[in-house]
């Protein structure tokens, strides 16, 4: 069964699933004009009335507004399982389906309610649909109006709160890892002006002999390195009238001669 509260933010509550369902404010308009009315046809002058005083509004509004109506009860055109169309007099809202958490306002203009023909009877019947006339003990208070938190909900919370352990986690391991690891420091010697950094390792050793010579004055570091494939190399010089330190970095295959280097130091690193 429904659970109707036109004054909450989800209008809709299932009792007994807590599926919660918000509705537009001509939509929750209609359902509380058939709820207050339910087991009698509500003529669509009047539905129109109630969802758009005032205004002129297309056929197809009200009937939109129907079909979003059945759509959220679980119902469809095909079914009319909770509202009901009657042809050429409105809709219905069976009886006993769903219950009220606030008293409807009154409808200011009375509303008529037409009688079921013979022949439409005939075809509610046919659907396994009584029509129970309106009783007012029916539209009671619901026992909450609040929407509870469905399972999926529940799932998604426990994921995102797993996701955030694990982030944490993570991210707790490699502040201490970074923390704790033990960095290896470069050798320095200073050979002509020029200040060399290279790694302290016999092939550290071996670039900067290599490399080691008279540049310019403007050259004040070189940073040596290499692996299987190549041999990088980067300049730290003052350029130009102003002096403006820059840095240029460069790398080499291993078939490059340590002249074709300092030649290429000396173009660059100016």
């Amino acid at each position: 069964m429904w659970c109707f509260d036109p004054t909450a933010r989800w209008q809709l509550t299932h009792t007994q699933n807590s599926t919660a369902k918000k509705l537009k404010s001509t939509d929750s308009k209609i359902l509380e004009m058939l709820l207050l009315h339910q087991g009698h046809v509500v003529s669509k002058k009047e539905l129109e009335n109630a969802a758009w005083p005032g205004r002129f509004v297309s056929k197809s509004s009200l009937t939109q507004s129907i079909a979003q109506l059945r759509f959220a009860l679980g119902d469809s055109g095909r079914e009319q399982k909770i509202i009901k169309t009657l042809p050429k007099q409105g809709y219905m809202l069976v009886s006993n389906v769903m219950m009220i958490n606030a008293q409807p306002k009154p409808a200011q203009a009375p509303v008529v309610v037409a009688p079921v023909q013979a022949e439409e009877q005939s075809d509610l019947s046919s659907q396994n649909t009584q029509i129970i006339p309106n009783n007012p003990e029916s539209t009671h208070s619901c026992v909450s109006s609040s929407p509870g938190i469905s399972r999926i909900q529940w799932c998604l919370l426990l994921l995102l709160s797993i996701s955030l352990i694990m982030s944490s986690y993570w991210l707790t391991v490699m502040i201490y890892k970074n923390n704790h690891i033990v960095r290896e420091k470069w050798q320095q010697t200073s050979y002509q002006g020029v200040r060399y950094f290279f790694e302290p390792k016999e092939q550290g050793e071996q670039l900067f002999n290599w490399l080691k010579d008279t540049y310019s004055d403007n050259l004040r570091m070189l940073y040596l390195s290499k692996n299987l494939e190549q041999l990088y190399v980067s300049c730290t010089y003052l350029s130009g009238s102003l002096k403006e330190r820059k840095v240029t970095n460069m790398s080499f295959i291993h078939n490059f001669s340590p002249e074709d280097i300092k030649r290429a130091i000396r173009e660059q690193c100016q």
